[in-house]
């Protein structure tokens, strides 16, 4: 094969390369619950909203095939939606609540690789009335591309009359560009040594306004790039010696 014809490939695959990462939407996907309708779910109940796929884990001592009572979508201007624990305040849409325990893991539908912008959270108080101060934290436990694991927490913010206000956190401050395959969300409550759970189903959240930003371009997309980059370099640099030489 002549030189022209190796320029000519390498270059096209630079081409493809490209068309493919630009073809990523650069938009970020905002996870509001606004679309879903009041639910509970037990452990091992899924939903959908948007391209995101939601799996809801019951506690960790219920092992992964546990099946007890653990989040839920409520309406914040449900007056009913709390009986007993004091829902957090300040939100009058939908909302994801993790309850007794429980947690929740994100991926996408179409299982692409997807990075974090941010979150509102808050406490769901087990009952109300509480003293008006921090209770635990949120946990974000992502699951890299590669398959290893980033953590990071956020304190819950102190109790106003007994009920949490909803915070913004910004996952990207924390996580950067990191690509993740999934992502579970879940909480812990301060015991004087630590942040437990399982911590006797006290230990409970709520979330919305989920940023996501997807899809990422996958590795192999990368590596066309280049190795496409790559040989021509390499033919550029043989055209030149030929030159040279002459």
């Amino acid at each position: 094969m002549n030189d022209f014809m190796q320029l000519k490939q390498a270059g096209a695959a630079v081409l493809g390369a490209l068309a493919l990462m630009s073809a990523a939407p650069a938009m970020a996907d905002t996870i509001d619950f606004d679309s879903l309708d009041s639910n509970t779910y037990n452990g091992l109940d899924t939903f959908d909203t948007g391209a995101y796929h939601f799996a809801v884990i019951d506690t960790p001592t219920a092992g992964p095939n546990g099946t007890g009572f653990a989040g839920a979508i409520g309406n914040g201007n449900d007056p009913y939606l709390c009986a007993i624990a004091a829902c957090p305040s300040g939100n009058t849409s939908m909302y994801y609540l993790g309850v007794n325990d429980g947690s929740v893991n994100i991926s996408r539908g179409d299982s692409k690789a997807f990075t974090l912008g941010a979150i509102d959270y808050a406490f769901l108080a087990p009952v109300g009335s509480l003293p008006g101060y921090s209770y635990g934290q949120l946990t974000v436990t992502g699951i890299t591309s590669g398959g290893g694991k980033v953590t990071y927490s956020f304190d819950f913010p102190a109790l106003v009359g007994g009920n949490s206000p909803f915070l913004t956190a910004s996952l990207a401050s924390k996580f950067g560009g990191t690509a993740f395959s999934s992502v579970t969300i879940s909480s812990c409550v301060f015991d004087g040594s630590g942040c437990i759970n399982p911590a006797d189903n006290q230990a409970q959240f709520a979330i919305d306004n989920l940023t996501l930003l997807a899809p990422v371009p996958e590795p192999e997309t990368y590596a066309m790039l280049g190795l496409g980059l790559a040989a021509i370099s390499l033919v550029s640099r043989r055209r030149a010696n030929k030159t040279n030489n002459v």
